[in-house]
């Protein structure tokens, strides 16, 4: 994995060492931040499920304002820390957290929010209702969602885009 763009772009992105970690492929990111095009500049973002992190690094890179990242894995994070402040980073932060604890107290509203969990759960969806449960995106604000690929879901109506890679499929939704 590497960095697509920006600042840090061909930087290797360490990968956690757990066979259930699914990284994003290089090929996906790209296409997620090109639909999102320039949208990432200057934002707040959440990395929910974070893994190695790539998909908040690649928003670092590209000039997001902040970004925090999750992950309920000691060592996924430990990994990313490690990592992002070799970049010389100072705009993030990182929690070790189970994905509901982390929304249930948290204070903050996100521009965009990255969910990418496991695939043979439905986490995303119960994470995506607390999510506007917790009003924890932003007016304009994004979610972006990755899950195996599947015809319809409740949240069908909030998805303004969605693309299909193999198995896998990214919707982005709207509040």
């Amino acid at each position: 994995m590497r960095v697509i763009s920006g600042k840090f772009r061909g930087k290797i992105i360490p990968s956690p060492k757990q066979e259930i970690v699914k990284p994003t492929l290089d090929r996906v990111k790209e296409n997620i931040f090109n639909i999102l095009q320039f949208n990432v500049t200057y934002t707040t973002c959440l990395d929910l499920f974070c893994g190695s992190g790539a998909l908040g690094v690649e928003c670092l890179s590209r000039g997001a304002k902040f970004v925090t990242f999750v992950d309920n894995n000691k060592e996924n994070i430990l990994q990313l820390n490690k990592f992002v402040s070799g970049l010389k980073c100072t705009n993030y932060e990182t929690y070790v957290l189970d994905y509901y604890d982390f929304l249930k107290t948290c204070q903050k509203k996100y521009d965009i929010i990255f969910l990418d969990p496991p695939y043979d759960s439905n986490l995303g969806e119960i994470a995506i209702q607390k999510i506007f449960k917790f009003d924890l995106l932003s007016q304009n604000g994004i979610i972006v969602w990755e899950h195996k690929f599947t015809k319809l879901h409740r949240f069908s109506s909030k998805v303004y885009d969605s693309r299909t890679y193999g198995k896998i499929q990214i919707d982005f939704i709207k509040r």
